[in-house]
């Protein structure tokens, strides 16, 4: 840029950038600053720019600035450049500016055109302003929404085929109950055919426990899950449990020690079933080897208290904060990865919730505390 030393300028200090002295305050001042000629080519570069980039001055003068660019952000900056100029109109552009770790950050550019007493163009002055922050939070809030977006889409779908696969397994589980009855009812089956039909009533009960495990997935997520509460005795509820499920275990015993008192509660009597009998699964799953799996009700005050206690693997304790995340599976001491597909203990813990009450677990005890 050419000096004006003579002349008086209507913009104050910001015409007289191209002085020494000026130039010698804009070395002090901590942004990265520039200066063109009329035509657009830059003539001066301020050191925080050269130390920004790693480049001496020479190499951003005229148009080198623009090889500090982004690739993708270099041509369309020096359309939008040239354009401004020709107009002698401001400019301003977002493009990622290389540093000199050879790391590119997002900045805001913007150059304002001076113009001398007779409204002539004379020079351009500009600065390049760090927005990397807002580029990264608009990145991670459109993440986000994909993931929600995501997330939403494979909920519903979920949902969906759930809901349709209820009624034909329904009926499936109908039909293969009434075929083991057939079947168990002469004396003449062969004993492959009444363990065929044994298997097809047990997977048809397991798919259809884990399509309605998805659908208060689905319930829980929109907070769509509800529980429809009564007075009801959960000593009670518990006993009965115990009577169902232990002439179906093989390899493990139960043992309840039960408050002999009732233990009246306010709570939903098939969330609160079918809570107890996912901890009481969970404890048949880690002690593999059998066992005894103790069962205790007792009441605190106006508090209910159950424990599930097995004598099994056990869970390591630095996964047990995990445990009633949704689909985590955890490993046993041992590292064996238990099956499952993570979604009961977390179908529990919320239904504990809606009934204002507690979920814990304790070394190898889950405790449930309506």
């Amino acid at each position: 840029m050419a000096e004006r030393r003579g002349a008086p300028h209507a913009n104050g200090a910001a015409q007289g950038v191209g002085s020494s002295v000026d130039r010698r305050l804009l070395a002090i001042i901590p942004a990265l600053l520039f200066t063109s000629r009329p035509d657009g080519t830059w003539d001066y570069v301020s050191p925080p720019f050269c130390a920004y980039t790693g480049r001496p001055a020479d190499m951003l003068m005229g148009l080198g600035w623009a090889s500090a660019l982004h690739a993708d952000d270099q041509a369309p900056s020096l359309t939008r450049w040239r354009i401004a100029t020709t107009n002698g109109a401001p400019w301003q552009v977002e493009h990622r500016l290389c540093g000199a770790d050879g790391v590119y950050r997002w900045f805001r550019t913007q150059c304002a055109p001076q113009h001398d007493a007779t409204g002539a163009l004379s020079s351009w002055a500009g600065i390049a302003l760090p927005v990397d922050s807002e580029h990264q939070l608009a990145a991670e809030r459109a993440l986000r929404q994909s993931a929600e977006q995501a997330r939403d889409e494979r909920d519903s779908m979920l949902a969906i085929i759930a809901h349709e696969l209820r009624a034909p397994l329904t009926v499936l589980l109908g039909q293969a109950t009434l075929l083991q009855r057939r079947l168990d009812a002469h004396e003449s089956t062969e004993p492959r055919d009444r363990r065929a039909a044994e298997t097809l009533v047990t997977q048809t009960i397991r798919l259809r426990d884990l399509m309605s495990a998805l659908l208060d997935v689905t319930q829980i997520d929109y907070g769509q899950l509800r529980v429809c509460t009564t007075t009801l005795d959960l000593g009670a509820l518990v006993g009965r449990v115990v009577q169902v499920l232990a002439p179906t275990l093989l390899t493990h015993r139960l043992r309840l020690r039960a408050d002999p008192a009732p233990l009246w509660v306010a709570g939903d009597a098939l969330r609160l079933e079918q809570v107890l009998q996912n901890l009481l699964q969970n404890a048949v799953k880690y002690s593999p080897d059998g066992g005894e799996i103790m069962i205790r009700t007792a009441s605190h005050g106006d508090q209910v208290q159950i424990e599930v206690c097995d004598q099994g693997l056990g869970i390591p304790a630095d996964v047990q904060p995990y445990l009633f995340q949704r689909f985590f599976r955890a490993r046993a001491e041992d590292q064996r990865l238990m099956p499952g597909m993570g979604l009961g203990l977390y179908l529990c813990k919320a239904i504990m919730d809606l009934h204002g009450a507690a979920l814990v677990c304790r070394a190898s005890r889950a405790r449930a505390a309506p």
